[in-house]
């Protein structure tokens, strides 16, 4: 039963009140641009007559003085956090001692019971940073700390500026702001509460909007005694899963979460998070026996931690091909990626040779750039898995779709369409001609070497009927057409490099080239009939390239 109740922020936090953030609920979000609002509105609110409407919070009843938050936890956590700052700025302006350790009491530990206790996962660092105003105990260690640390920062920047008189006023207008609480005395009802709640606007990522799903599952299909225990061992895997994830660089959860969905899902590619015909929801539904519900809720969880752990492990691998599918970042070859470290997660050699097949693909993909999606030409091949039946997809995915004729097309083209592939494919033919020299043979060379990596056209691009230098064939028609743009024309070079060039003369062109520690420039003298780059030398180099492109992207 809700029962509404207005008061003000002051009398909602008053005496041995506590309030916690339950574990189906999500970690602290705010940014900056909600902290600036927040104060913002204080500000406004000393200004006039009207009180700050604090807003409704959702809460569920537990036992003497202790609720959980179901709604406005965001809110609640920053008006905590906000308080040790104003506290922070006070102390540093002598203000009375006595009167800070009565708003201390009032809003942040009363007889030394924390007024608020955050999520799980964050309730020891929230208690040390923000309650207990000590900063060096802990290094953050998930985003939400970093958050938590951040909005800390922020708001003792802001209000260290003002004089005492500002900062009373503000504190006054926080304590006057209007607060609607709303009470609840069910579990089952609080967490179905949450779920609704956030489904009307808020902005939750979909791993929060799982694990609210999933508690209020287990709340269902669970006898009163059990759901807590089975709840907190869901939660401590998230709190594992949120540890993982604060140490992975090129992916966010919602990603991982979605690429693991659609790695173990039946439905494979096929799946939607928005569609309950075809996600987790749907599967969970079609069981039918509460335990074996709650085993597979258990199953789940674990196998969501094991792809944030095969991941942060894909990420540190040593692995040459891992570089190249996280250079190229096309989202279906993840999935695979997730499949193949739950079958061959301790064998190397295995996972090297689908990260091959994969690069592939995945290169061939971005290269050609048809509306062919990739995921769904292998779809099979993901929901019956092995590196045999993937290997074979890729060819007749190549031949049909992303075909040795259609990159030989794109590699002569009318126009410059080879975009941000290109740095890549000098990048690999760089390395492929490092091999190919027994001194630098073994040495590993990556865009990071060259500094603002540009690609440089050697016969250079003419605007409006500009003078060309000597050096060079004659710009007609054909060599527009078919030379200009082509691959045998471009080349890698650092930003200052190529500023340098410009368009000068060729012979200039080829000092500079010789002088680079590059291979690729070094081999231009190769090409050039004497000191002339014509239609001749453009043509032989882009054979070469392009042999060296059909050769490496090739099972």
């Amino acid at each position: 039963m809700m029962t509404p109740t207005q008061s003000t922020l002051k009398e909602f936090f008053q005496g041995d009140r506590q309030f916690i953030i339950p574990v189906y609920q999500r970690a602290y979000s705010w940014e900056e641009s909600q902290w600036k609002t927040f104060l913002e509105d204080l500000e406004e609110a000393t200004k006039g007559e009207n009180h700050y409407f604090f807003g409704n919070v959702l809460l569920e009843k537990i036992n003497n003085g202790k609720f959980d938050i179901i709604d406005g936890q965001q809110r609640l956590s920053t008006i905590v956090i906000f308080v040790r700052c104003l506290i922070n700025a006070l102390n540093l302006k002598d203000y009375d001692k006595e009167r800070l350790k009565e708003i201390e009491e009032d809003y942040l530990e009363f007889r030394k019971m924390s007024k608020l206790k955050a999520l799980e996962y964050d309730r020891d660092y929230f208690c040390d940073v923000i309650i207990h105003n000590d900063d060096n105990k802990h290094e953050p260690q998930t985003p939400s700390q970093k958050r938590i640390l951040k909005a800390k920062e922020f708001f003792i920047k802001e209000l260290e500026k003002k004089e005492i008189k500002q900062l009373e006023n503000i504190f006054q207008a926080m304590q006057n702001a209007q607060i609607i609480k709303l009470e609840f005395d069910n579990k089952k009802d609080s967490v179905l509460m949450f779920e609704l709640q956030n489904n009307r606007g808020k902005d939750l990522t979909n791993m929060e909007k799982l694990k609210s799903y999933l508690a209020y599952q287990i709340y269902t299909y669970s006898d009163k005694e059990s759901a807590e225990n089975k709840l907190n061992e869901m939660v401590g895997v998230f709190e594992e899963i949120y540890r993982i994830l604060n140490g992975i660089k090129c992916l966010d959860e919602d990603a991982i979460l979605r690429y693991f969905n659609i790695a173990t899902s039946k439905y494979g590619f096929s799946y939607r998070e928005n569609d309950d015909s075809l996600n987790y929801k749907k599967e969970l539904k079609d069981i039918r026996d509460n335990e074996a519900k709650l085993a597979w809720i258990n199953n789940y969880v674990k196998g969501l931690k094991n792809a944030f752990i095969d991941f942060k492990s894909f990420e540190e691998s040593k692995s040459e091909f891992k570089e190249y599918l996280l250079f190229l970042n096309v989202a279906d070859a993840y999935p695979f990626v997730i499949k193949a470290y739950g079958l061959f997660r301790n064998d190397a050699q295995k996972l090297e040779r689908i990260f091959k097949a994969l690069e592939i693909i995945s290169f061939r993909h971005k290269l050609i750039g048809t509306r062919a999606k990739m995921g769904e030409h292998l779809n099979e091949s993901l929901k019956e898995f092995s590196i045999e039946k993937l290997e074979e997809s890729i060819k007749n995915a190549c031949a049909s779709h992303w075909s040795d004729d259609k990159i030989n097309v794109i590699l002569k083209p009318k126009g410059y369409t080879l975009g941000k592939i290109s740095p890549y494919i000098f990048m690999r033919y760089e390395n492929a001609l490092k091999n190919e020299n027994a001194r630098d043979r073994g040495y590993i060379f990556k865009l990071d070497d060259v500094k603002e990596p540009q690609i440089e056209h050697i016969a250079p691009q003419t605007e409006n009927d500009e003078k060309l230098a000597g050096g060079y064939c004659e710009y007609d028609e054909d060599f527009k057409e078919k030379h200009l743009n082509c691959i045998g024309n471009l080349m890698l070079i650092a930003g200052a490099h190529n500023i340098s060039i410009g368009n000068k003369v060729f012979s200039e062109k080829l000092s500079s080239y010789e002088n680079s520690p590059m291979l690729q420039h070094r081999e231009i003298k190769n090409f050039a009939n004497g000191k002339i780059w014509d239609k001749d030398s453009i043509n032989n180099r882009h054979e070469k390239i392009q042999k060296f492109i059909l050769k490496t992207w090739k099972l």
